[in-house]
């Protein structure tokens, strides 16, 4: 039965607020060719080294909170905003390289450590200098082991500081992906470290962009002019998250947004043929998934395995995604670097599903789901999930959620649609959410066997990583330790009023400043 749930705003904040305490987790990375780097060019100004024109995104959700601490948001928006707002030691090209960011050099002198050179003119939006404090701060800090993001790094990871522009970043074990985690970590200064409280309503970082506002779900940032790789050519960008879909494609069609993120076949359908838009279809490795919590009824492998025989994955790929998405055999999205097809298949077959259930739970059973509009279709297809388990004798009882409910409570449920992503590229992102803290809270999860696999593909060589992460991967396949559905394509839809937009394959929008609004 579908109910439809409200909460006031301040109680989605709050709830989401503490969720990020106890558990989400983002981050994690690749590993990348050690050695010295060129400095990397420095952007184009706006004409006549003004900003100006505005760019307004629309979004299927919310951000975390009104808090702005990048180590707790874990959603697009709140990469898509942390993005601009926050530079790292490292950075990512369009095509998920490694080039400078903070850093002007750098260079892997064991396989424990890293020495960086760093720029000492970068200035935060109050006008303070980044220092080598401020960076040490911010990586320290994970390395402790007490916050969600935590899992970018290996327990202990810490800064020496050499000189006010030499540094090096040391892991106490081999860790593979560094250089990917350094192109992740934000950099902030360590006085907002220090005073958490500060990150309340405000960011203050060094990034393109800063930050002006929060209000009625709508995120306004402002160009940053004494930004050091060169000022943005586009004033201000807005991020509106509209819930309804049909709202969303509309504020699209009639000029209320400029660019409508990870949209649906559906929308897709609305502009071909219009000269007006086009379609940008770089994206992040991605995953569509339904989250179990394994601290019920799907704590047992053996109903985990009858909801993977269940689902005709195939079936809703092509009726619902219309053949977007792709279907694999791995708990990684086939996109993404080391993905390996497993044996096991899990082919569609309801009897034998039927058949599991009734061995593993004789007297019955019953799942709580959650639906809402975060994920593309969402909606129709948590209704062919509860129909497919309600005929291999799984009682379903399903509650649909505003999307910013629903990402606060999800854990609370039994099962949900969602999607894992890499934020950086590399595999090790999505392997990491189910360590630690991250696993705990997103999943309920916490699985020894599987951690000696995580941290043996961490500590892995480079010709011995694709046997690691296949392992690791496999593990959690076999087990289906959550239902893999398919991948996540995104395809955003932009006015052609924007100029020189392009997308790296990550969530973030690092290329915004580079684009222009015509007149």
């Amino acid at each position: 039965m579908y109910e439809e749930k409200n909460l006031p705003v301040e109680a989605v904040d709050e709830a989401r607020r503490g969720i990020l305490k106890s558990a989400l987790a983002i981050g994690v990375t690749a590993a990348s060719a050690a050695g010295m780097s060129s400095v990397f060019p420095m952007r184009a100004l706006a004409q006549d080294g003004t900003p100006s024109g505005s760019i307004v995104f629309g979004n299927a959700e919310p951000p975390t909170s009104n808090y702005w601490d990048p180590a707790a948001g874990f959603g697009l928006v709140d990469e898509q905003v942390a993005s601009l707002l926050y530079d790292s030691l490292l950075a990512f090209d369009e095509n998920g390289n490694i080039t400078p960011g903070i850093a002007i050099t750098w260079a892997a002198t064991d396989d424990k450590t890293v020495a960086l050179t760093i720029r000492t003119d970068v200035k935060f939006h109050d006008g303070t200098l980044v220092t080598a404090q401020d960076i040490k701060a911010s990586i320290d800090r994970l390395g402790l082991g007490e916050l969600a993001q935590s899992m970018v790094v290996t327990s202990g990871i810490s800064v020496n500081i050499l000189s006010d522009d030499k540094i090096e970043v040391t892991s106490p074990q081999v860790f593979g992906p560094m250089m990917n985690a350094l192109a992740y970590i934000k950099i902030l200064p360590k006085t907002n470290i220090d005073n958490p409280d500060s990150f309340k309503g405000a960011a203050n970082g060094s990034g393109p962009y800063k930050f002006i506002s929060y209000s009625g779900n709508i995120v306004t940032l402002e160009a940053n002019n004494e930004y050091w790789r060169g000022a943005p050519k586009i004033k201000s960008v807005t991020f509106r998250y509209i819930a309804d879909a049909q709202a969303r494609i509309s504020a699209l069609l009639s000029g209320q947004i400029d660019i409508l993120s990870r949209v649906s076949p559906e929308d897709l359908a609305r502009v071909e043929g219009n000269d007006e838009f086009h379609v940008t279809d770089v994206s992040p490795p991605s995953q569509i998934i339904a989250i179990y919590q394994h601290n019920g009824p799907l704590g047992n492998p053996m109903l985990r395995r009858a909801l993977a025989h269940a689902i005709d994955r195939e079936g809703i790929a092509k009726n619902i995604m219309k053949g977007l998405n792709k279907v694999g055999s791995s708990s990684l999205p086939t996109n993404v670097s080391y993905y390996e097809d497993q044996e096991q298949k899990f082919d569609y077959d309801p009897e034998k599903a039927r058949a599991l259930v009734s061995e593993a739970f004789p007297d019955g059973v019953t799942l709580r789901m959650s639906t809402s509009t975060l994920v593309p279709n969402q909606i129709q297809i948590d209704q062919i999930i509860a129909a497919s388990l309600e005929q291999i004798g799984i009682t379903v009882e399903v509650e649909r959620l505003e999307v910013g409910a629903f990402r606060s409570s999800y854990n609370t449920y039994d099962i949900n649609l969602n999607t894992l992503v890499t934020f950086n590229v590399d595999p090790d992102f999505i392997l990491g959410l189910y360590s630690g803290a991250a696993g705990e809270g997103i999943f309920h999860f916490n699985d020894p066997k599987y951690l000696e696999l995580l941290a043996a593909s961490r500590v892995a060589t480079p010709e011995n990583r694709q046997t690691a992460i296949s392992a690791a991967a496999g593990y959690l396949w076999d087990n289906q330790v959550t239902l893999y559905l398919a991948d996540e394509f995104w395809y955003f839809i932009v006015n052609n009023r924007v100029q020189g937009y392009k997308r790296a394959p990550l969530l973030g929008e690092i290329f915004v400043q580079d684009a222009e609004i015509s007149a």
